[in-house]
C-alpha cells in the first residue's frame, strides 16, 4: 500500500517528488501566473491546456535549491463529486509514475482545484485514496521482468486546508485493495482462474483474515444431492469441476441483519452450442467479474468490520462444448421444483444463479442482491459503463442508489415488467431460459427473480461496467473490480430493513 499523509502544513520540495495541482476548466490563468510566473502562464497558453479531465500539463521550476517537477492536472468542473475525487488521485499517481516519480505532493489547497472538504470529511477521505492506490494498479503476473513497470510512487501527501479526510484513508486503501482483488480474478486468463481456482482464493482470504470467517466448498456429488440441476447443467460439458462456494462473515458485535451476495461464477463462456463467435468470445474468462466482485468485497468487507452478517455464493463452472455438454431443448431442474427448457445454452448464467439464490433463500436473508455479466442487451441498452439495476423494492433501490453516488460508480434503474415474463413460456417446462431479443436484460432479471423464493432481492447487470475494452477514470482495461466499492460503501451504512 502506498503511505499516504495529509497536511495543512506547506510540503517542502524533494529530489524525486512531483507536486500534483489539480486545475478546474474556467481556471483563471493569473491565479497560476502569480503562482508560477509568466513564462508557465505562456507556455500553458501554447498547449491549449483548458483542464479538461484527466489532461496534464507538467514543468520543472526552480524552488529553493531543488528542481521541482509540477503536474498541473485537469478536474473538468472540479472535485465535487465521488467519482472527480477518485479520478483526481489516480490520475495524480499515474501521471507521476511516468515520470519516475517516488512521492506526489497532492495540493487540494489551491484555488485552481475547486475543492471543498463537503459534510462527510471521512468519506471524502475515503474516495481519495481509493483512487490514489488504484493508480498504481497494473496485472503483470504474465509479463516478464523486462516488460513490467511497477509504480514507483510509494509515498503521497495531501496537502489541504484541513486534515480530517485523513480518518478516511486506510477505509480507502482497504476498498481499493479489494478492487484490485476483484480486477486480478477477472483479468487471469481461464486456463489459470478456473472454479477450483475460486475455490481456493476464498480459502486463501479466509485462512488471512483475523474476522469470523468461514467457507464452505461444494463439489458436484454434493451439488447432485441439493438438487441444483440447472447449475450442474450447464456444468456438465467441462473437464474442470464445478465449485459451489459459501463465504461466511459475522460481525463482532450484534448483526444488524443477514446478506447475502451472489456473483456470476462463469469462469468461461463459450456460448456451448450456442456457440460465440471468436470475437464475441476473446473476454469471456470475464464472464466471473461477478464472482470477482462479491469475492474480492467479502475480503474488504471482514477488514471494514461491517455490522451486517454476510454471505456470499458463488456457483462457479465454465461453459464449454464437448459430448457431455448439455444441449438446446434439454429440459434441467432447479433446486427448488422449477423446470427449464433450454433454447440458449449461451444464457448460462442466469442458470448456475438460479440454484445459488434457492440457496440463499434457504439463509432466511434480510435481503439478496446478485451481480452478474448476464446480458449484452443491458450493454445495448446502457452503453458500457453504466450497470442495469432491477428490483421491485423500493427501500433497497434506494440505498443501493444511493450508495452508488457516493462511490462514484454509475448505475440505472430498470423496470422488472410482469407482462414480459409471457417470453419466458415453455410448452413442456414450467419456463424457458431466455425470451424474445427485445428487453433481454429484463427478462434475464425476470428469470432470476422466479428464484429468489419471495425475498427482498435485487439484481445488477454489471455487463457494461465490469468488462473494459479501454482504460478510462480509474479503470484499467480488462476487469474493472466494478461494483466493489457500491458493495463496501452500502455495507458501511445503515441498509433499511424489516
Amino acid at each position: 500500500m502506498l503511505e499516504i499523509q495529509w497536511t495543512s502544513d506547506q510540503p517542502q520540495p524533494a529530489t524525486g517528488q512531483v507536486l500534483a495541482v489539480p486545475v478546474r476548466a474556467e481556471f483563471e490563468p493569473d491565479a497560476l501566473e502569480a503562482r508560477f510566473g509568466p513564462g508557465v502562464r505562456a507556455a500553458i497558453e501554447a498547449a491549449k491546456f483548458k483542464g479538461k479531465t484527466s489532461s496534464t500539463f507538467d514543468f520543472t521550476r526552480a524552488h529553493g535549491d531543488v528542481l521541482e517537477r509540477v503536474l498541473l492536472l485537469g478536474v473538468g468542473d472540479g472535485l465535487h463529486d465521488a467519482e472527480a475525487l477518485r479520478q483526481v488521485g489516480h490520475d495524480a499517481v499515474r501521471a507521476a509514475a511516468k515520470v519516475g516519480a517516488t512521492s506526489v505532493v497532492l495540493d487540494l489547497q489551491a484555488d485552481t482545484a475547486a475543492w471543498t472538504v463537503g459534510d462527510d470529511a471521512n468519506q471524502a477521505g475515503r474516495l481519495l485514496a481509493q483512487g490514489l492506490e488504484l493508480g498504481t494498479y497494473a496485472y503483470d503476473r504474465f509479463l516478464s521482468e523486462d516488460n513490467r513497470n511497477p509504480s514507483s510512487v510509494a509515498r503521497v501527501t495531501v496537502w489541504a486546508d484541513t486534515t480530517a479526510p485523513s480518518e478516511g484513508t486506510l477505509a480507502g486503501q482497504v476498498i481499493a485493495s479489494s478492487i484490485a482483488r476483484a480486477r486480478d480474478l477477472a483479468n487471469g486468463p481461464a486456463e489459470l482462474v478456473t472454479p477450483t481456482f475460486l475455490a481456493n482464493t476464498a480459502k486463501e482470504i479466509v485462512e488471512a483474515s483475523d474476522a469470523d470467517v468461514s467457507l464452505t466448498v461444494f463439489d458436484r456429488a454434493e451439488c447432485e444431492a441439493r438438487n441444483m440441476g440447472c447449475y450442474l447443467g450447464v456444468a456438465k460439458g467441462s473437464d474442470e469441476e464445478p465449485r459451489f462456494i459459501h463465504l461466511t462473515y459475522k460481525p463482532k458485535g450484534a448483526s444488524k441483519g443477514r446478506i447475502v451476495l451472489v456473483g456470476k461464477g462463469v469462469t468461461f463462456d463459450s456460448g456451448g452450442y450456442s456457440i460465440k463467435p471468436s470475437d464475441g468470445m476473446l473476454d469471456m474468462k470475464l464472464d466471473m467479474s461477478g464472482s470477482a466482485a462479491v469475492i474480492g468485497a467479502f475480503e474488504g468487507l471482514a477488514k471494514l468490520g461491517v455490522a451486517y452478517e454476510v454471505h456470499v455464493l458463488v456457483a462457479a463452472t465454465e461453459n464449454m462444448v464437448s459430448g457431455h455438454a448439455y444441449r438446446l431443448g434439454d429440459v434441467l431442474t432447479a433446486s427448488n421444483g422449477k423446470t427449464v427448457e433450454v433454447n440458449n445454452t449461451d444464457a448460462e448464467g442466469r442458470l448456475t444463479m438460479a440454484d445459488a439464490l434457492v440457496y440463499g433463500s434457504k439463509l432466511d436473508p434480510d435481503l439478496m442482491i446478485d451481480f452478474a455479466t448476464l446480458t449484452g442487451a443491458c450493454i445495448v441498452a446502457l452503453g458500457p459503463y453504466i450497470a442495469g439495476v432491477m428490483t421491485e423494492d423500493e427501500r433497497l433501490a434506494t440505498d443501493w442508489m444511493s450508495a452508488a453516488e457516493r462511490s462514484g460508480e454509475h448505475m440505472w434503474r430498470l423496470p422488472l415488467q410482469a407482462k414480459l415474463k409471457e417470453q419466458l413460456r415453455s410448452k413442456i417446462a414450467d419456463m424457458k431460459n431466455t425470451g424474445e431479443r427485445w428487453g433481454g436484460a429484463l427478462t434475464a432479471g425476470l428469470f432470476l427473480s422466479e428464484f429468489t423464493e419471495g425475498k427482498r432481492w435485487m439484481h445488477v447487470d454489471i455487463a457494461g461496467p465490469a468488462m473494459a475494452s479501454k482504460a478510462h477514470g480509474v479503470t484499467t482495461a480488462g476487469g474493472s473490480g466494478f461494483p466493489v466499492s457500491t458493495i463496501l460503501e452500502l455495507l458501511s451504512g445503515d441498509i433499511q430493513l424489516g
